[in-house]
């Protein structure tokens, strides 16, 4: 009996130490976390190639294999209009898209950098003084917490122009205009006398090519990746917007679920993401200047400085004031965005 009793007293001193010497058990330690990916853009883009990948293999080693994501491309899960629901339903759990896209229904959409209308932004720096200083991510951020939705931050995507079949020389070549477009833009587009429409990427080279549109406008390098000098010979600039802005979303639960180290990780990721898309997307721009153009028979067009004040005049100020009133006076957040914008205008000289 006694010799059973001492076995019985040595198991446990073992337990004991053991629980000392290992601290958890090794299936917490180990615990990982599985998930989707899914992309606004194709296979061979520059967000698929250069920087999504390096994002997903930094979380990889970074977390030490315990949080493994999976890259889906854009449509191959959900279409881009179903990422908002897939993400509050944790069907898939992270993704770059824009609040721009539910705009009607999610009011801090009118905030977001791709919705802003054309010449508020003039640089990168302008964007991240706007974004991640002056207070507007945060807005979002808290507007998109109420949905289910964990904010990660803006980031830039490159410039925005547009091209065309036809040449575009000023704001009057605009009337009769069928163009691909988005936000903001499209109202642009729309107040000059152009008609425009959104599509999903992959389907623009066809509706171009087909004559159901005239041209269509984004992110530059799309006109490169998608090829669509093939069938819009005339890039009309300055651009836009400097840069245009998408953002990372995580499903609400899948961030929920993860233990702090591996948010953080997620976290210095996510600034890492942010400086190589900017920086991709500033190196290959100026390649595509410098040396494309010429290959595949683009011509350039720059508008002079009385087209982009009369644009900035008479439709982008306006534009922000009506974001103010309309959907301002039934979300504070968008009426404190607004100001934050138009303060930060006018601190740039951009108004008076």
């Amino acid at each position: 009996m006694k010799h059973g009793k001492l076995v019985a007293l040595s198991v446990a001193v073992a337990v004991i130490l053991g629980i000392f010497i290992i601290g958890v058990p090794s299936n917490a330690v180990a615990a990982e976390f599985n998930w989707k990916f899914q992309s606004h853009h194709t296979p061979g883009a520059l967000s698929t190639t250069y920087v999504i990948p390096p994002f997903i293999e930094r979380i990889h080693e970074k977390s030490g294999g315990r949080l493994n994501i999976t890259l889906h491309y854009a449509g191959e899960l959900v279409d881009y209009l179903e990422v908002f629901p897939s993400l509050q339903a944790n069907m898939i759990q992270i993704s770059n898209t824009s609040t721009l896209f539910w705009r009607g229904s999610l009011n801090v959409g009118w905030l977001q950098a791709g919705n802003l209308p054309p010449f508020v932004c003039r640089s990168l720096e302008d964007f991240e003084e706007l974004y991640y200083k002056r207070g507007i991510d945060r807005l979002i951020g808290e507007g998109l917490a109420e949905r289910d939705i964990h904010f990660l931050g803006s980031h830039s995507v490159g410039n925005t122009y547009f091209w065309s079949k036809k040449p575009i020389n000023n704001l009057n070549d605009l009337k009769g205009f069928k163009v691909r477009f988005f936000g903001a833009m499209n109202d642009t587009m729309e107040h000059f006398g152009a008609s425009p429409v959104m599509l999903p990427h992959p389907e623009t080279y066809m509706a171009i090519a087909m004559g159901t549109l005239d041209g269509s406008g984004t992110a530059w390098w799309l006109y490169r990746d998608l090829k669509l000098y093939e069938v819009c010979p005339y890039f009309i600039g300055p651009a836009w917007q400097v840069p245009q802005g998408m953002e990372l979303w995580v499903s609400k639960k899948a961030w929920d679920a993860l233990p702090d180290d591996l948010k953080k990780v997620v976290e210095e990721a996510t600034v890492e993401f942010n400086k190589t898309f900017a920086k991709v997307c500033d190196d290959q721009e100026k390649e595509m200047f410098a040396k494309s153009f010429k290959e595949w028979g683009t011509t350039y067009i720059e508008w002079g400085k009385e087209d982009i004040d009369r644009l900035t005049k008479e439709f982008s100020l306006p534009y922000l004031d009506k974001i103010e009133k309309e959907i301002g006076s039934k979300d504070p957040r968008v009426a404190e965005g607004i100001q934050i914008i138009k303060q930060f205008m006018k601190d740039r000289g951009y108004i008076e």
